[in-house]
């Protein structure tokens, strides 16, 4: 519903959004209207509110919710599925058991924090509130186990591209899985599998 609300603030691009109007399309009362606007201005929205005009949204955090992650998306298939939480033990146990569930190639699970990251060698990733891109990324490659490895190079090489393209040409991969920045880690990638002897599943 949040996110919903959410939309019409962004469709309204900074002009004011009655309240009864948005009670009306989605048929709810417009005390829970408020609510929601009271929850998100705890989440950090900024929102100003006219008695005649209604609401509009002044400013949204930096957070990596569904709707601010598709408010900026031009993928064909990655992250078109979002799963989202605040909290989680780990994105990438998620993504396991979302991928076991049959959730699509291209589904990403993203978290504001993680309370139990993970790196290579079960070595523990500190993962705090709204302080970095905490996300697992799904995919069901049609090639042999034998050639998984390069799902982290490939991935590692991806990641340098963007950061350059974003001006960030200091980027540059420490193999096997790091990303470093003046000999800083700046990312770290783990690459899980579930396969038989002949397929990726």
């Amino acid at each position: 519903m949040r996110n919903k609300i959410l939309d019409y603030f962004r469709n309204a691009h900074g002009e004011y959004v009655s309240g009864q109007q948005i009670s009306d399309d989605l048929h709810v009362s417009r005390t829970a209207i408020w609510k929601h606007i009271k929850v998100l201005k705890e989440r950090g929205y900024v929102f100003e509110s006219s008695t005649r005009k209604g609401y509009r949204l002044l400013h949204a955090p930096n957070l990596l919710t569904e709707l601010e992650i598709n408010s900026v998306l031009s993928t064909e298939s990655f992250g078109h599925n979002i799963i989202y939480r605040e909290t989680a033990p780990s994105t990438n146990a998620i993504a396991k058991e979302e991928a076991r569930r049959g959730a699509p190639a291209g589904t990403i699970v993203v978290a504001e924090e993680q309370t139990g990251g993970r790196g290579r060698l079960q070595r523990a990733w500190f993962s705090p509130y709204a302080k970095g891109i905490w996300f697992s990324l799904i995919l069901r490659p049609h090639f042999s186990p034998l050639e998984a490895s390069k799902c982290t190079l490939l991935a590692a090489v991806a990641l340098v591209r963007a950061f350059h393209k974003a001006g960030l040409t200091e980027a540059g991969i420490k193999w096997p899985n790091d990303l470093l920045v003046n000999r800083r880690k700046i990312v770290g990638i783990l690459t899980e599998m579930d396969a038989t002897m002949e397929e990726i599943n």
